[in-house]
């Protein structure tokens, strides 16, 4: 029987600035770790292998709530608007080492919120065509749209992608694009708080392997009277 092996030996930890006001009234700091790490894996397969690795490529800087429809431009401006603004942050999630007897691989997050409620995300795939649509390029590389802006609701079993074809490939490229979605008012009441979210990667025969991203909201009255 052979043995399933697992590489996750990762750690990154990196900060960004979110102003949370569109009217602005009072701003808010994020700081948020990205990490897969040997706790985090649960295996269940005795089958096939699996790695996985969770980067940042657009952070560390502030930014202020978005329009849903705007998240695909937002992430072809590399997450900022036409002031310099930070709109959104985006990770790469890069899945590899895995046999080549492997068809498929899906995906899904589970998040805990602290007094945040207009969470949002996007998943991208890399692919080799371009759609001015619903594709953008990244570093050289062409990430397309595979699931939807979608609220991030109560965070329970939020789809990350159902089925990615991993036939032929030595790995699989995505970025998870995160935002807070504009309500064109102060949100600090209600998008002041924390959230951590647990990224689970499903193989084709129910092994599984996890990683997390989390953050913090403060808000810093240092920032509000420099503003005023």
């Amino acid at each position: 029987m052979r043995h399933i092996k697992f590489k996750y030996w990762y750690l990154i930890l990196f900060a960004f600035v979110l102003a949370i006001s569109t009217i602005g009234s009072t701003y808010a700091f994020l700081t948020a770790t990205a990490s897969s790490s040997e706790n985090a894996v649960q295996a269940k397969s005795t089958t096939y292998s699996l790695s996985m690795n969770i980067t940042p490529v657009y952070s560390d800087f502030s930014f202020i709530p978005m329009d849903n429809k705007d998240a695909l431009k937002a992430l072809e401006n590399k997450c900022k608007d036409k002031y310099d603004r930070g709109a959104c942050s985006a990770y790469n999630i890069r899945l590899y080492d895995y046999n080549d007897q492997l068809t498929f691989i899906s995906g899904k997050m589970d998040v805990t919120l602290d007094n945040i409620s207009n969470l949002s995300y996007m998943m991208l795939e890399e692919k080799n065509e371009y759609n001015e649509n619903s594709c953008v390029n990244i570093n050289d590389k062409t990430y397309c749209i595979s699931k939807e802006a979608t609220s991030v609701g109560d965070g329970i079993n939020l789809s990350l992608g159902d089925e990615y074809n991993v036939i032929n490939t030595t790995e699989k490229n995505l970025i998870l694009l995160i935002w807070l979605t504009n309500l064109e008012e102060s949100q600090n009441e209600y998008d002041i708080g924390s959230f951590n979210s647990i990224i689970t990667f499903s193989m084709g025969n129910g092994g599984e392997i996890k990683g997390n991203i989390s953050a913090t909201l403060i808000e810093n009255r240092d920032q509000l009277q420099s503003e005023e």
